[in-house]
């Protein structure tokens, strides 16, 4: 794709709207009030630099917008009052395509109703001064080219900034969503070979053995499974506390289920670790029935501890840790 430079394009902007001003100057002789054309031309070359002038941003603001407008209506104002008007077909009438010039770049930088408007007021004002007859003669059919130019690139030049920063959003989308699919893969990676690394041994004892555990190798192998669904379901609610909170949990007869659900998310690790001893320091107690531990995500709380036996009305334990 080639750029162009704002400023080189600036640059000639510039200097096409100098042109009409050199031609104020070298025709300054056919008006009958010379003083009156060199601050025509002094004002106009202001409004020319503050509309040729892109900064960081190619939008106009109003209020420059509103300077173009009224100065660029009063140039043809103060000078068809002392210009004749047989000078109609001469460079006499350079504001013509000078005010055109103005109102062109205003349009090209966003203020097309504005420019527009301008465009209305210049033909009421060269109608009033030469007729009707001199629209076609004085240049406005150059500043209406000029004109509809302006509001086309103004168009485009939007529509490619959306297009651009639409693509920009989908771009950024799609390298989140893969860095999360990398982080998740990696996340799964990382825990397959803990889980593998903490279940080999069994596996190997369970192998060598032909499968006929006695009674305390089979319960130890229930925890140890019990352990690996830990990992799976409840990695952020675990810790080396959590670990052994939950397996003398387990060797005392409750049933425990841990469910990270992603309430712990953007917590650092000194908060997490505080919210886990407080947890493991809960369970101690806990003997028999179900105990439920969540990290709920979307609530006023981090954690949630529930433990309940068959047969009880009220929960031996409830608590929301936040």
């Amino acid at each position: 794709m080639l750029r162009v430079p704002t400023w080189l394009l600036s640059f000639f902007g510039l200097l096409f709207g100098l042109f009409h001003a050199v031609l104020g100057v070298l025709w300054i002789s056919k008006n009958d009030r010379p003083e009156i054309v060199i601050f025509a031309l002094i004002a106009y070359v202001a409004i020319l630099i503050q509309t040729v002038a892109v900064g960081k941003t190619r939008s106009m603001s109003l209020g420059v917008a509103l300077v173009n407008l009224v100065v660029g209506a009063l140039i043809p104002l103060a000078i068809n009052t002392q210009l004749d008007p047989s000078h109609l077909t001469d460079y006499s009438t350079w504001y013509v395509l000078g005010v055109g010039t103005i109102l062109g770049g205003t349009a090209v930088r966003g203020q097309r109703a504005i420019a527009w408007l301008g465009l209305g007021i210049l033909i009421v004002e060269i109608a009033c001064w030469g007729g009707v007859p001199s629209l076609a003669s004085t240049g406005l059919p150059g500043v209406l080219s000029l004109l509809v130019t302006g509001h086309a690139v103004s168009i485009g030049v939007e529509r490619a900034v959306k297009n651009a920063q639409e693509l920009n959003r989908i771009a950024a989308e799609t390298a989140a969503e893969t860095a999360a699919v990398e982080a998740a893969a990696l996340v799964r990676s990382s825990l397959l070979e803990k889980t593998l690394r903490t279940a080999l041994p069994a596996l190997n004892l369970i192998a060598a053995l032909g499968g006929n555990l006695n009674e305390s190798q089979k319960a130890e192998a229930l925890l140890l499974e019990a352990g690996l669904r830990d990992e799976i379901r409840g990695e952020a609610l675990l810790n080396d506390a959590m670990r052994e909170a939950i397996k003398a949990a387990r060797q005392r007869g409750a049933e425990v289920l841990v469910l990270d659900e992603g309430g712990l998310d953007g917590l650092d690790d000194a908060a997490r670790n505080e919210l886990l001893g407080r947890v493991a320091a809960s369970i101690a107690g806990i003997c028999s029935g179900r105990l439920t531990i969540r990290a709920p995500r979307g609530e006023d709380w981090r954690i949630t501890v529930v433990a309940v036996r068959p047969g009880t009305a009220e929960p031996d334990l409830w608590l929301k840790l936040s």
